[in-house]
């Protein structure tokens, strides 16, 4: 037997001073590290956890050792899952992976793990140590990172349909309201003339809900109270819920402003009340609530997409049948209904996402199967005095020949441009055309006697309608601006930003282009037919 030499001797001795003196300092680190670690044996019987464990799990260490990893076991992974990775601890290899667990109280959480297995100098496993992380959180943000994402792509498609079908019908539209003078009085023609008017307003009101879902159609914002939209859509509520339902209101007395459409507004608690309304079969209470909140980081922390701020909520809540967590991953999905067929279009709720998102603000939905729903929408605060509402005109019916004066028409679709000519000449009004932007303003440099009005589409080729209008306003102030659309761009100009300016929704009818460019021009109601 070889003896050490004294150096050798020293220094195995200072290794092995030096190796014991770390195992505390070992023990220490495991013990006090972030992560839950837990040791078995090659059983699968639990030897060791840390107080991490502990925390995450719920479980004690008395009642962990001894016990199989499966009490955390939350039915979410198959039994192949488990298979695949023993079959990757006992070829000697380490696993890395993720799980949905179980908490001793019984609530689910991501686990990020990393198992390894311990040989010994004979290359025996011995043992097996788990490091693992809580990612629930972070999975949680993850999620709602890709839903976003999903939401937008869907958005975006929903959108240019949209705006393609708005067209198409302001041209079917237009046509019908045409036809009708000259279908003389056929009863069975009248009728069937009718049907296709109303099937059009039906279409219309689906393009509509997409492109507020989409969040491309033009909001008409305004500094307003929310608890005054709230009290006008209670009036309209009664028709809609029934006598079964009964409403229960919480409005903060000193609400902060918000900047928002209220025509868009009533429409968000409009379908949020009929979707409570079908989830509480046999009636129940509906409760709507307004309240000035902040939104901390600690929030944002659960709602990563969230800004933090001062916002206004509204929160609308049913005692019904609840949603699973399946359902409410979909439910702002366009054309995603759980109605049976032919009772649901499934837009109810997109349409309310779109407002809400287009509006700067977030929805957020709370449900448990049995316990009912909770919808709260966070618009942010403005600081803007309120806005009066203008008065709408009495008058019913403009004459066609009392209008005079001269308007430029600017619309790309040759279409929807014929039809809007035509509407505009039975006003009595000369009407000049242009396709694009350039057209217009090329026309306007010939000009002796400027038109009294300017028609304007608000998505044209090159130049917007908005853009265009502030041009020519720029040369004639006394201009007046009417921009038509159903759709609009992210990073388009505002077309209520003018203030000589007003916005007409497409597709629109012969009489509602009539009352706003009389309006536009100054008729009094006596210059109206009764």
């Amino acid at each position: 037997m070889n003896r050490l030499e004294p150096s050798a001797k020293r220094l195995t001795t200072e290794g092995t001073r030096e190796h014991a003196a770390r195992q505390p300092q070992l023990a220490m680190a495991v013990e006090q590290a972030g992560e839950s670690i837990v040791i078995t044996d090659v059983s699968g019987q639990i030897t060791y956890v840390n107080p991490a464990f502990e925390r995450t799990t719920g479980y004690t260490r008395q009642e962990a050792l001894g016990r199989n990893p499966r009490i955390l076991k939350s039915g979410a992974q198959t039994g192949i899952f488990y298979a695949q990775l023993w079959q990757t601890l006992v070829r000697g290899e380490t696993w890395r992976g993720r799980f949905i667990n179980k908490r001793k109280d019984g609530t689910l959480y991501h686990e990020e793990a990393s198992i390894s297995p311990v040989v010994d100098p004979a290359g025996r496993i011995v043992s097996y140590v788990a490091v693992k992380r809580d990612i629930t959180r972070e999975q949680g943000l993850e999620e709602q990172f890709h839903a976003a994402q999903r939401m937008e792509s869907i958005g975006q498609l929903a959108g240019g349909i949209a705006h393609d079908f708005n067209n198409l019908l302001a041209v079917v539209l237009g046509n019908l309201e045409l036809l009708e003078e000259r279908i003389g009085t056929d009863p069975v023609a009248r009728n069937r003339l009718a049907v296709a008017r109303q099937a059009g307003k039906t279409a219309t009101g689906l393009t509509r809900q997409l492109l507020a879902f989409g969040r491309r159609q033009v909001l008409l914002k305004q500094v307003l109270d929310l608890n005054s939209v709230v009290s006008e859509t209670l009036l309209m509520l009664g028709r809609l819920l029934g006598a079964n339902v009964h409403v229960v209101t919480r409005l903060e007395k000193d609400l902060a402003r918000i900047e928002a459409d209220p025509g868009q507004l009533q429409q968000c608690i409009l379908n949020l009340a009929v979707n409570a309304r079908d989830a509480m079969r046999g009636g129940g209470t509906l409760r709507i609530e307004t309240e000035n909140v902040t939104l901390t980081d600690e929030y944002r922390g659960t709602h990563g997409v969230v800004q933090r701020g001062d916002y206004v909520l509204l929160s609308v809540a049913d005692n019904g049948t609840g949603m699973s967590p399946d359902v409410q991953g979909r439910i702002f999905e366009p054309f995603f209904t759980t109605k049976p067929k032919g009772q649901g279009t499934g837009l109810g709720l997109a349409t309310v996402y779109g407002i809400v998102k287009q509006s700067g603000g977030y929805v957020w939905v709370y449900s448990e199967l049995g316990t009912g729903t909770i919808f709260k929408i966070y618009l942010p605060r403005t600081a803007q005095p309120l806005c009066r509402r203008e008065p709408t005109t009495s008058c019913t019916m403009v004459k066609t020949s009392n209008l005079n004066g001269t308007v430029l028409l600017v619309e790309d679709d040759p279409t929807v441009r014929e039809i809007t000519r035509r509407f505009l000449g039975e006003t009595g009004l000369t009407v000049l055309e242009a396709e694009t932007a350039e057209d217009a303003i090329r026309q306007s440099t010939g000009w002796k006697n400027e038109p009294e009005l300017l028609v304007t589409d608000l998505m044209l080729p090159g130049k917007d309608g908005v853009t265009l209008a502030g041009e020519l306003l720029n040369r004639f102030p006394e201009l007046k601006v009417i921009i038509v659309s159903g759709y609009t761009e992210h990073g388009l100009p505002d077309p209520t930003s003018l203030q000589n300016a007003r916005f007409l929704s497409k597709p629109f009818s012969r009489h509602e282009l009539a009352m706003l460019v009389a309006s536009m021009l100054g008729v009094t109601a006596a210059d109206c037919a009764p």
